[in-house]
């Protein structure tokens, strides 16, 4: 058991967050073996851990924290291999949402044009459901001209052949019994850190070359 100076020195947590997080719900009760004197379960650690790297990489608020908290598989002991089926309770819970017309209207589109972005793979609505990011991605297809459209039509391509991989990885991470959260916590830095930062830096420094050719 920790007292609360300790767990906000392991974590670097302020102790309002971690008190907040008791609140919400995030965090389990403290045991409160004497007035003023609050012991947090070791496992607050990890918890906590969890939770920044939900906000830091997938951007999550705290009602999408809780609801994945509270998902029926959702295994706290084991967050990141819980994480592969719950990813949609983080990755689309948005709270405004878009009709299939209102998206037409909006950008002059025919449903049959827009039910194929979807069906190409540009647009990936949810239960048929689409979000904020979904209007925006449409934005963005909706803008680009044609040499524009090339890149993004590439990029979709490249990211169909990156997902077989992808999964392969995560299948095999979940078969390591072990290892399991290790594995897959690392698989999630790689897509979410190590990828982004490849291919934005490879943009960015070939720009830099051309730059200094010049």
């Amino acid at each position: 058991m920790l007292k609360m100076n300790d767990l906000v020195k392991l974590t670097e947590t302020p102790k309002s967050t971690i008190l907040y997080y008791v609140k919400e719900g995030l965090l389990p009760e403290p045991l409160k073996d004497k007035p003023n004197f609050h012991l947090y379960d070791e496992h607050c650690v990890n918890l906590l851990a969890f939770i920044k790297y939900l906000q830091s990489h997938f951007y999550a608020t705290i009602s999408q924290i809780k609801a994945l908290f509270a998902h029926p598989d959702f295994d706290l002991n084991n967050p990141y291999e819980s994480l592969i089926s719950a990813l949609p309770i983080i990755m689309g819970a948005e709270s405004e949402t878009f009709s299939a017309e209102a998206l037409c209207a909006e950008f002059g589109l025919s449903e049959a044009q827009l039910q194929q972005f979807v069906a190409e793979g540009f647009l990936s609505p949810r239960e048929g459901i689409f979000t904020g990011k979904e209007r925006d991605i449409l934005g963005i297809l909706c803008r680009s001209d044609e040499n524009e459209r090339e890149i993004i039509e590439t990029y979709l391509q490249l990211a169909k052949q990156l997902a077989k991989h992808e999964v392969k990885l995560a299948e095999q991470a979940v078969e390591n019994a072990s290892q399991k959260n290790i594995k897959l916590k690392h698989l999630f830095d790689i897509l979410l850190v190590m990828k982004p930062y490849l291919f934005n830096m490879q943009t960015f420094n070939t720009y830099q070359q051309r730059e200094s050719k010049q």
